[in-house]
């Protein structure tokens, strides 16, 4: 435990606390100093103690402090990302047979999160089995404490829970509580930003796909990732782009909206923006359903 105190004073400093702010009737001044060049060690109560006052969870901490390149499993994760920007499916099919009969919970997750990467990068999400991505729905659901692994598997993972709307709600909120958790770290910023605002574009489609035609929660998490302030230029993008499909079913007038969509995408077609495709094709789906859904409730 000698090199956790350089991960503290990173974090303390990040979150611009004092030393006695953090510190204060857990360990002493003199100690202080040592333990934050690494040279003292402290016991585990302690440090969950000081963990407390920074407001981060365990698992945080251990994100941190492992500079993500040790994190459990984060080699093949990020195999997995690579594998999906790729286009690279047989990788993925090879990850996933590699880890499904995994004994651990770990393993067992990496193979579900292989295994959706197949269907949203490839395939439809909407008509994905959700039998073998279960072990990731239910670690989802059920960890109290989400570090950065748990929003950004949350992405592609949130089409697990197109049919569990309790479940859809309860990771929304978590989602939303870890990106606030990560506002305050430089290197993680850009990556909570763009994962924040996937998430919600995510959300959006998986409601109104399943004719969940609620504006004002539409709205209202589309607010509340507050993806104007972001500085990700591609966050904001996304952000954006989740606005506008919410005003293709329920703005005052679709046809200066149909406008500014088609704008927008071209917009990212000049840019060369890799979301261009992507999202050309999610408009394209939802163009006539929110032409049908207007006719039917005269919006």
């Amino acid at each position: 435990m000698k090199k956790i105190g350089r991960t503290i004073k990173l974090i303390r400093k990040q979150k611009k606390l004092t030393q006695k702010e953090v510190y204060a009737g857990i360990i002493s001044r003199n100690f202080v100093s040592k333990f934050e060049k690494g040279v003292n060690s402290i016991e585990a109560e302690k440090l969950f103690a000081i963990l407390k006052r920074l407001g981060m969870s365990l698992n945080e901490f251990q994100f941190i402090h492992e500079n993500n390149e040790k994190y459990k499993f984060n080699t093949v994760l990020n195999e997995i990302d690579i594998a999906a920007e790729n286009q690279n499916y047989d990788k993925l099919a090879e990850i996933h047979a590699q880890y499904k009969d995994s004994l651990s919970l770990d393993g067992q997750v990496v193979a579900a999160t292989a295994y959706i990467k197949i269907y949203v990068h490839g395939h439809n999400p909407l008509t994905m089995s959700v039998g073998p991505a279960y072990p990731l729905q239910e670690h989802l659901k059920n960890d109290v404490n989400w570090s950065f692994f748990e929003l950004r598997s949350f992405v592609d993972g949130i089409f697990i829970f197109r049919k569990d709307s309790l479940g859809l709600k309860l990771c929304m909120n978590k989602a939303f509580d870890t990106y606030v958790n990560y506002q305050n770290f430089i290197d993680l910023k850009a990556k909570a930003e763009q994962s924040m605002a996937s998430i919600v574009l995510n959300y959006v489609q998986i409601q109104l796909t399943n004719f969940n035609y609620n504006s004002v929660d539409l709205e209202r998490a589309i607010k509340k990732s507050d993806y104007r302030s972001m500085r990700n230029f591609s966050a904001k993008l996304t952000g954006e782009f989740a606005k506008l499909l919410c005003e293709l079913y329920f703005g005052n007038n679709q046809e200066r909206i149909i406008f500014e969509c088609h704008d927008f995408l071209q917009m990212l077609k000049k840019l060369e923006s890799p979301d261009y495709k992507v999202f050309q094709s999610i408009y394209n789906y939802h163009l006539p359903y929110s032409q049908s859904y207007r006719r039917n409730h005269s919006v």
